[in-house]
């Protein structure tokens, strides 16, 4: 509605306590309304005189917004009658008009989307209280353990003269130094042989497996998946079109024989052999074998996650698959992230001769390598001796801790949830009664900030019964009695114990 004094600014609100000058937020009102097609092209704006006495703001205040507005084209100046929106804003409909569409987005990125668990993405760590929440989330290491003050002194050393090697973009497949402990720490404990070359550095293990998947995966090929199995392998796999080929866990492991039955073809086997994501179960050395023999004789890939394999408490770790590959068909890939910490963001893949350059060039492609900084620090955290000490230490607190939840669980829970001691990991299994939804009770303990993850989640098909897994590691021995109590006091307010 045009008016003498030219088209009446509703809709603007400024904040005289905000630190954005009152220019500004002016400046960026009009700019908003013009651009939305609120104020068409032509449109007359009241004189500045009427504006400050309706804004109740100063003249130079006025005059720097529009002098900001006129030099950007949103207005023009016409001497003697005034300002007025650029002609170019004429026919601009105001965004109101229409109803927005939703995105258009690629056929990756829908089933990325429907696929991924609604449970996890719903998990918000910054609606957690400072002493609350309860939380058994797996994959969380002890991070009250951390040797920050080692850590610190070797990331300080990089940082005091800071250079190329520190700065810059980094090698494509990783700073060599880092590369070299790695090669030494697996020879050592995973029974490794493999040369630098091999080895690329990752951010994190999902990077690798979204990065194999690109390079091994067509759409339609058949994947075999370990089922319950690990769910951000699985999405990537899927992202790429593969067909998804569920396999059962027994004691022994991923079910060979299943898969020759129902994809005797497939493209690609995933499987965490040393410890089984999530269930726990150690692949015996028979079944490595029979794994093994079946990608050698039909090609298949075979990407080995290590999952782990640095904590075992009872025993040693038998060898990696990638270890006992005579056909050069197994890819391996490790992580810092539970090691170390997950933040950090640093993984690595090391791969058959074959593959090598393949890799490192959808490896140009998608990005360059992790911040070379970390990867400084932690390979003189590794060449040092730093890690191995870390290790061990690890070991004996995650035991120690383990023990701890279990005997608070068997007095508080005995009767309702069941539990028993795992050989490696940073979790363990809490098996409900039948007639329980495991993702229905997950969801309800995170409403009482009693936060885990249900076993339906991993599970492609339902063959086990419900249960939930139980963290321990990110726990303190003295911390375990109260949070189970807090988890039966969730469980209490359910109605699920009396």
């Amino acid at each position: 509605m045009k008016t003498p004094g030219g088209m009446l600014l509703t809709g603007i609100e400024l904040d005289r306590a905000s630190p954005v000058p009152l220019y500004r937020q002016l400046y960026l009102q009009v700019r908003k309304q013009i651009l939305s097609g609120r104020l068409p092209g032509g449109t007359r704006l009241p004189s500045t005189r009427t504006l400050c006495k309706e804004l109740g703001l100063s003249r130079i205040t006025l005059l720097n917004a529009f002098d900001q507005l006129t030099a950007e084209g949103f207005l023009a100046s016409r001497t003697g009658a005034g300002s007025y929106v650029g002609h170019e804003w004429e026919g601009r409909r105001a965004a109101t008009d229409e109803p927005r569409k939703p995105p258009r987005l690629s056929s990756m990125s829908h089933a990325v989307h429907s696929l991924r668990s609604d449970h996890f993405s719903g998990v918000s760590y910054s609606t957690w209280a400072p002493d609350c929440p309860t939380s058994f989330l797996p994959s969380h290491p002890a991070y009250d353990a951390f040797p920050v003050q080692a850590w610190k002194r070797l990331m300080n050393r990089h940082l005091r003269k800071p250079g190329k090697a520190e700065l810059g973009y980094g090698e494509l497949k990783g700073l060599l130094r880092l590369r070299e402990a790695i090669v030494e720490y697996v020879a050592d404990a995973r029974g490794i042989e493999c040369s630098v070359d091999q080895v690329v550095i990752t951010s994190g293990a999902q990077q690798a497996f979204n990065l194999l998947g690109m390079l091994l995966l067509d759409p339609g090929d058949g994947v075999w998946m370990e089922d319950p199995g690990h769910i951000a392998a699985r999405i990537a796999f899927q992202a790429q079109g593969c067909r998804l080929v569920p396999l059962p866990i027994d004691d022994q492991g991923l079910d060979v024989q299943q898969g020759v039955r129902d994809c005797p073809d497939a493209r690609l086997a995933f499987t965490t052999p040393s410890r089984q994501h999530p269930l726990g179960t150690t692949m015996s050395y028979a079944r490595r074998q029979e794994l093994i023999d079946w990608g050698g004789r039909g090609q298949g890939w075979i990407i080995e996650d290590d999952c782990d394999s640095e904590f075992r408490y009872v025993g040693r770790p038998l060898p990696a698959l990638y270890a006992m590959d005579p056909w050069g068909r197994v890819i391996y890939v490790g992580t810092f992230s539970k090691v170390l910490y997950p933040s950090l963001r640093l993984g690595y893949v090391i791969l058959p001769e074959d593959l090598v350059e393949p890799f490192c060039a959808i490896r140009a492609v998608m990005d360059r390598s992790p911040s070379t900084l970390h990867q400084a620090t932690v390979a003189d955290f590794m060449l040092e001796g730093h890690f191995l000490g870390h290790i061990r230490r690890m070991r004996n607190l995650y035991q120690a801790r383990q023990a701890c939840l279990l005997e608070a669980l068997q007095r508080h829970l005995g009767g309702f949830l069941s539990a028993n001691p795992v050989e490696s990991g940073l979790h363990l299994m809490g098996w409900l009664p039948d007639d329980q939804d495991d993702d229905q009770l997950a969801r309800q303990l995170g409403e009482h900030q009693v936060y885990t993850y249900a076993l339906r989640d991993y599970c492609v098909r339902h063959r086990l019964p419900p249960g939930l897994l139980l963290g321990f590691a990110a726990t303190p021995e003295q911390q375990a009695e109260r949070r189970v109590q807090e988890l039966a006091q969730a469980l209490t307010s359910l109605g699920l114990l009396t």
